[in-house]
């Protein structure tokens, strides 16, 4: 009986002891660490996603898998006109704001860049990769890598526009055997204005040839290249030859050392597909018989100095034009049936690779070159865009906040960075 008291007067005082730290002193404690935490958990969320540094030029391999911001005022230059399609610039809108990923292939492009010598020939990078990979927004990241660096850029978002679907063409009058989009060359026009207007007043660029126009429009030797520029914009019906003028004496500037360029091609290997245009004739029109096309396409095939050429190559909108003849219904315009039918079930069982997307022509122009794929999110990667997503609050439902939640997310849209966002837009 002693025994059975001792043991109950034991577990009545260690029960009052505890009774009384947690009824006095613990729930005090517990509200100053919680609320103390909630802050520290939230500052450490918004470091985990995101970096301050919005230069480029300082990303390095600390910034790694982290979102940054593109200045308001930087992006609407940049991509004024471009650099996004549809379904990106809905996100970036929606988003209200337009930020990148650090990724990988993008530092290592730019650790090149530092330590490229442009007294030789262009370096040419080739990214590559699965649809919606990302390939798109790692130009973009390089782009403005270049706009801080004080590189012209010259930069062709969507050659298909060019060489499928320009907004109208005609016969040259100066050439009966080339095609002008003069509309096409306009905006481009107007694009590389907006992104380089500083830069071409500080260098004061100018023409190394006399160009005449009309009997009354001439362009002479020491004139500035704004004025080629400003030309086309102002006379639609020169701007083709205006832009095909203008990439012709960059690429002067840039070998006299006056300046450095930056090419910039996304979905490049357009310029090495067929052409659904037509002569007056009837015939095929190819790529070398559009004006622009075939002058940007000289950036790949001659021998220049003091510049980069960097582009991607991409099934998406590109490849699915081969398929014409058996895919999708004959009713829908082209156009449309492969922007809607341009998934895995048309064009899985092609390459993703360089080589058989530029074809043998367009591996030639190229090689050599630097291939970069561009894969899957990583883990870190793809737990900094969900953490994104829900301070963008595209990610509605509590579940999604969840570690089960987001192991689903990961394992249905296989970490392929369109899927991901895709899938969270309908959570």
């Amino acid at each position: 009986m002693n025994r059975i008291a001792n043991v109950a007067i034991h577990l009545y005082r260690s029960t009052s002891s505890r009774t009384s730290i947690c009824a006095i002193n613990y729930p005090i404690n517990i509200k100053c660490v919680s609320n103390r935490h909630l802050s520290q958990s939230q500052s450490t969320r918004e470091k985990l996603f995101r970096t301050d540094e919005s230069d480029p030029t300082k990303h390095n391999d600390i910034h790694h898998g982290l979102f940054y911001r593109i200045p308001n005022e930087i992006a609407s230059r940049l991509f004024i006109l471009g650099g996004f399609d549809k379904e990106q610039q809905l996100m970036l809108k929606t988003f209200r704001e337009t930020s990148i990923m650090v990724r990988k292939p993008a530092l290592e492009i730019i650790n090149y860049l530092r330590m490229t010598d442009f007294s030789r020939p262009p370096n040419r990078f080739v990214l590559y990769g699965r649809i919606g990979a990302g390939k798109t927004f790692t130009l973009n990241h390089i782009l403005h890598y270049g706009f801080n660096q004080k590189f012209v850029l010259i930069y062709c978002p969507k050659p298909t526009d060019w060489i499928k679907f320009p907004q109208e063409y005609s016969v040259s009058p100066e050439n009966a055997k080339r095609i002008d989009t003069p509309l096409d060359a306009a905006i481009w026009l107007q694009h590389f204005k907006a992104q380089n207007i500083d830069l071409l007043k500080d260098l004061n660029l100018s023409s190394f040839n006399n160009y005449t126009w009309s009997l009354r429009e001439h362009t002479k030797i020491g004139d500035s290249l704004l004025s080629i520029v400003e030309h086309g914009i102002n006379r639609i019906k020169h701007a083709s030859d205006c832009m095909a003028v203008l990439l012709k004496e960059l690429k002067y500037n840039s070998e006299k050392g006056n300046c450095r360029l930056m090419v910039i091609a996304d979905k490049v290997n357009a310029f090495y597909e067929s052409s659904d245009l037509r002569f007056p004739d009837r015939t095929y029109v190819t790529v070398d018989d559009i004006t622009i096309a075939r002058a940007f396409k000289k950036f790949f095939t001659q021998k220049w100095h003091n510049g980069v050429i960097v582009t991607s190559v991409d099934k998406k909108l590109v490849v699915p034009y081969r398929l014409l003849p058996i895919h999708g219904p004959k009713q829908v315009k082209p156009r449309l049936r492969t922007y809607k039918h341009w998934g895995p079930f048309d064009v899985d069982h092609l390459s993703d690779y360089p080589k058989d997307l530029l074809t043998d022509e367009g591996f030639h122009h190229f090689d050599p070159f630097v291939p970069i794929e561009v894969g899957r999110y990583s883990e870190k990667e793809i737990l900094t865009c969900l953490d994104y997503y829900e301070d963008r609050k595209w990610l509605q439902r509590p579940e999604s906040f969840t570690e089960e939640g987001r192991e689903e997310i990961k394992f249905l849209s296989g970490c392929n960075p369109f899927h991901v966002y895709d899938f969270c837009s309908n959570i």
